[in-house]
């Protein structure tokens, strides 16, 4: 039962509940290209490999404020922080929403991508002051579930929208939904059930840095947080959903119910992972290396090709490829009990700085290697097998790498 007894039971939840609203409209924005990306290479004149960037862009951005997001959660507060950053993103909807250009896009992607940048990290943040460590990985696992609410209305309900009022009203929509949100959180979110003092201030910056950088477990996990969520974003948030319209032959809400399969995956396996972590394997390695496994598995079938005869088969793979994934949260849990408490931000935030970098990365190198592959014209099952097994290697590196890792016991 998580009930830590730090702090009333209902303020507590009700952090919790406004966290994981704000963490489901990062994770909605994330995904969101995948089902609109015809509408975006029509309206906007893209290729592949423009798609790949256009979406990319969100996470270059996301990634690179992780660097200064971490001292500004220890000190400033995540609440303030998260606020205005979405503030910004729901700027950055209402941008993309009126593109007419590339650029104009990008510019939206871009403030989407800083807005968003602190909803995750800043709930952790605010996870060690409402709740027990005891807690932590179940938490991270339970919030990173409930953000899928955010994938899989990027999914059916999103294409359903698009087709009722069309791409851009849906955004400038949904932009309109974020302010209200970030306002709402502003108001009633507190830093923890008691005044706080941040303990980041005990440690001078430039000493945080070396403590952090100075540990080979830091780059260990860095690098598999880089590869598993990479390779996962850029099949859950863009190419699956063109894999599935353009060389399975669904149609848009038949690939957004295969979408909501694999989101349906993810929610179930974040949880799981938290709640093996924390409670059955007390282990964070051990959960990361089943995640990493399993990722790497389901990948490499779907890469052969061998179910595309199958839509039933293939959905079934990509749901298994969720939750694998899944797993992948307790790295959070991992490298926060590796380091003091007082540098709990900048852990996350700079572990993270990883996390983001490889959805860009692999966003963009997807679409790089489809357009390459295919000589400029439409990917066929081909070009998408190799490109699947190129993101099925990069895991099963991760997954070896990952037993080079230490830990210590919740």
């Amino acid at each position: 039962m998580l009930d830590s007894g730090k702090g009333d039971f209902s303020g507590r939840w009700a952090v919790f509940a406004l966290c994981a609203l704000l963490f489901i409209s990062s994770q909605f924005y994330r995904a969101s290209n995948a089902i609109i990306a015809p509408d975006l290479r029509h309206d906007l004149g893209l290729s592949a490999e423009a798609l790949g960037l256009l979406t990319a862009l969100f996470f270059y951005t996301f990634a690179l404020v992780q660097l200064p997001l971490g001292p500004c959660l220890d000190r400033i507060g995540a609440r303030r922080t998260m606020a205005f950053l979405t503030l910004i993103g729901s700027v950055g909807a209402w941008i993309f929403a009126s593109a007419k250009t590339f650029q104009e896009a990008a510019f939206g992607r871009i403030l989407l991508g800083l807005g968003m940048s602190a909803n995750l990290m800043g709930s952790m943040k605010l996870f060690t002051t409402w709740f027990s460590p005891q807690e932590f990985a179940t938490l991270s696992g339970l919030i990173l579930a409930l953000g899928t609410v955010g994938n899989m209305a990027a999914a059916t309900p999103l294409a359903l929208l698009v087709e009722a009022v069309g791409w851009r009203w849906s955004f400038a929509l949904i932009g309109g939904l974020t302010a209200c949100l970030a306002f709402a959180f502003l108001g009633v979110v507190r830093e923890g059930p008691k005044p706080l003092m941040s303990k980041g201030e005990g440690f001078p910056l430039r000493e945080m840095v070396r403590m952090l950088v100075g540990r080979r477990d830091y780059w260990l996990i860095s690098f598999s947080t880089f590869v598993r969520y990479g390779v996962f974003v850029a099949i859950q948030g863009l190419w699956a959903g063109p894999y599935l319209m353009e060389v399975m032959g669904l149609s848009p809400v038949e690939a957004g119910n295969v979408l909501l399969l694999l989101n349906v995956g993810l929610v179930a396996g974040s949880p799981l992972g938290g709640w093996l972590s924390d409670r059955l394997l007390c282990s964070r390695k051990r959960v990361v290396i089943m995640g990493l496994g399993g990722m790497t598995s389901s990948l490499f079938l779907i890469s052969t090709g061998l179910a595309l005869g199958s839509p039933v088969v293939t959905a079934g793979l990509f749901c298994l490829f969720g939750i694998f994934s899944g797993f992948g949260i307790v790295m959070y849990a991992h490298i926060k009990e590796l380091m003091p408490e007082g540098m709990t931000g900048m852990a996350l935030t700079w572990v993270n700085l990883f996390t983001m970098f490889g959805g860009g990365v692999s966003l963009h190198l997807m679409g790089w290697a489809l357009d390459r592959l295919s000589g400029g014209g439409p990917a066929g099952p081909r070009e998408y097998a190799m490109t699947f097994l190129l993101g099925a290697l990069g895991l099963a590196s991760a997954f070896l790498l990952y037993f080079l890792t230490r830990e210590r016991r919740p």
